[in-house]
C-alpha cells in the first residue's frame, strides 16, 4: 500500500472544486475573513502589542496555574508578537524574543513559514517542569492555515522554553518537549524548504529540489483526471504533497493505516474543541521513492485522502481496493492496459479460486490482499455501478463501526452481499 489523498485534473482544478464541493466555499471565505482579522492593531515594529481578541485570532490566554502571572503574560505577549511577525514578513520582529543561539534555526523556520504562505497563532497551554529555576517550559498550540490550501485552521503542538526577566520573555529552547509531545516534525521544521504551487496542488521539497517538485506536481495533475472520474463527491480542495529527504517528517502524527509505505497521508488536526474530523491531510512521500513515484502510486495515495474528511469506518478492503482501483486506472490511462490485464489474471489464478471471505482489516500486507481488494472493488463497480460504490464508501466511512453495519450498508447501497461479491471473485479464477 502507498497511502492516500484526493486529486483532480489540476488544469481544471477550479472547476473540480466548484462542482465537487460547493459547500466548501463559505467555509473557505470565513477562514480568510477570520485570519485577516488576526492582525488588527498589530504593529510589530512599534515595540508594544495589545493582546486584543483580533490579535490573538480567537486564542484566549489561559490561567497560569502554578505560574507567576507576570511570566504568563510575558510569554503570551511574545507568542502574539511571533504570530504577527510571520504575517507581516518581519524577520527582525520574529527574532526579537529569541536567544542568539537559536536565531539561525529560527530564521530558517521563519523563511519556511513564509514560503508556505502561512498564517499562525499560538496558545500557551500547560507548563512542564523540565528546566532549572529561571526558565519555564510550556506546551504551545500552534494554529495555522497553509496559504492557498483552501483548508480550515489546523493545529500542532510545540514545546517552548522561556527565560523571563523584567516583563520580557526570551525563547531559549524549542526542543524541550520533542519526545513528550512529538513536536518539531512538521514540514517547516526540517531545514530550508522549497514550495511549488500550481493552481490546486502544493508540493514541499528540500531547497534546491525544484525538479522533484515539478515531477510530483505533474504526476498529481495527471492522476487527478483519473480520480475525478472515479470519485464524484467531496475532495480535499488542494493536495499538500511533502517530499523531504528527512524520514522523520510528520512521524509524530498517526498514519491513517499501519505499515511501511511509499507514501502515507497524515492528518492535519483541527483545533476546534470536540472536533472529530481533521482539517485536512498531508501526503508524505518517503525518501528513496520520490524520484520514481509514478502514476499508479500517485493515484493510489490521492485516493486515500478521502477518509480524512469522511471518516475511518470503511473496511480496509474497500479503502485499499478503491485506492488500487484508482492506481490501475492511472496505469490504463498511461497506456499500460495489457500490464493491468496481466496482473488481474495472475491474482485471480493465485488467490481467488478458494476465496471464502474478503480480506479482514487485521490480515493486510499478507499475500495478495491488495490485489484481492482491487478486484473486489472492480467486481462491485461492475455489478452496482461506480456511483453506488462511491455512495457506499461515503456511508460506510462515516457509519461502519462494526462488521454488521458494514455488511448492512454494503447491501443497502449496492444491492450486493459480501457472499455474492466473494462468489463473483471466485468465478474469475475459472
Amino acid at each position: 500500500m502507498w497511502g492516500w489523498v484526493r486529486g483532480v485534473d489540476w488544469t481544471d482544478a477550479r472547476g473540480w472544486v466548484v462542482r465537487a464541493w460547493p459547500e466548501f466555499w463559505p467555509v473557505g471565505t470565513a477562514v480568510v475573513v477570520v485570519v485577516g482579522s488576526l492582525w488588527v492593531g498589530v504593529t510589530p515594529a512599534a515595540g508594544e502589542l495589545r493582546l486584543t481578541a483580533e490579535v490573538l485570532h480567537g486564542v484566549q490566554a489561559r490561567p497560569a496555574a502554578g505560574v507567576d502571572p507576570r511570566v504568563a503574560a510575558a510569554v503570551d505577549e511574545s507568542l502574539a508578537r511571533r504570530a504577527a511577525a510571520v504575517r507581516a514578513g518581519d524577520l527582525e520582529g520574529f527574532l526579537a524574543d529569541v536567544t542568539p543561539r537559536l536565531k539561525p534555526d529560527q530564521t530558517v523556520l521563519f523563511q519556511n513559514l513564509r514560503a508556505l504562505g502561512m498564517t499562525v497563532a499560538y496558545q500557551r497551554a500547560e507548563r512542564w517542569d523540565r528546566y532549572a529555576p529561571g526558565a519555564v517550559t510550556f506546551r504551545v498550540s500552534m494554529r495555522y492555515v497553509v496559504g492557498g490550501s483552501g483548508l480550515a485552521e489546523a493545529a500542532t503542538d510545540v514545546g517552548y522554553t522561556y527565560s523571563v526577566a523584567d516583563g520580557r520573555a526570551v525563547l531559549v529552547d524549542d526542543t524541550g518537549l520533542d519526545q513528550e509531545i512529538g513536536s518539531n516534525r512538521q514540514p517547516w521544521d526540517f531545514g530550508p524548504i522549497e514550495v511549488l504551487r500550481r493552481p490546486a496542488v502544493v508540493v514541499v521539497v528540500n531547497k534546491g529540489h525544484r525538479a522533484l517538485a515539478r515531477h510530483l506536481a505533474d504526476e498529481a495533475i495527471n492522476s487527478a483526471r483519473v480520480i475525478r472520474k472515479i470519485w464524484p463527491g467531496q475532495l480535499q480542495p488542494v493536495p499538500l504533497i511533502v517530499a523531504l529527504r528527512e524520514p522523520q517528517v510528520l512521524t509524530d502524527l498517526p498514519s491513517t493505516l499501519p505499515g511501511v509505505e511509499s507514501a502515507t497521508v497524515r492528518s492535519m488536526l483541527s483545533p476546534e474543541a470536540g472536533a472529530v474530523q481533521p482539517a485536512g491531510g498531508w501526503v508524505v512521500i518517503r525518501p528513496g521513492v520520490q524520484n520514481t513515484f509514478g502514476p499508479a502510486q500517485m493515484a493510489h495515495v490521492l485516493m486515500h485522502l478521502l477518509p480524512v474528511r469522511l471518516g475511518d469506518g470503511a473496511p480496509r478492503w474497500l479503502a485499499e481496493g478503491m485506492a488500487e482501483y484508482a492506481g490501475k486506472q492511472a496505469l490504463v490511462a498511461a497506456g499500460k492496459r495489457r500490464e493491468v490485464a496481466r496482473q488481474r489474471v495472475e491474482i485471480a489464478r493465485r488467490s481467488l479460486w478458494d476465496l471464502r471471505r474478503l480480506p479482514p482489516d487485521a490480515e493486510f500486507t499478507a499475500g495478495d490482499t491488495y490485489g484481492i481488494s482491487w478486484l473486489a472493488v472492480e467486481q462491485l463497480v461492475a455489478k452496482a455501478g461506480l456511483e453506488k460504490v462511491a455512495e457506499y464508501y461515503r456511508q460506510v466511512a462515516r457509519r461502519g463501526s462494526d462488521e454488521a453495519s458494514r455488511e448492512r450498508l454494503l447491501t443497502e447501497y449496492t444491492g450486493v452481499t459480501e457472499a455474492q461479491l466473494v462468489e463473483s471473485l471466485r468465478e474469475l479464477a475459472n
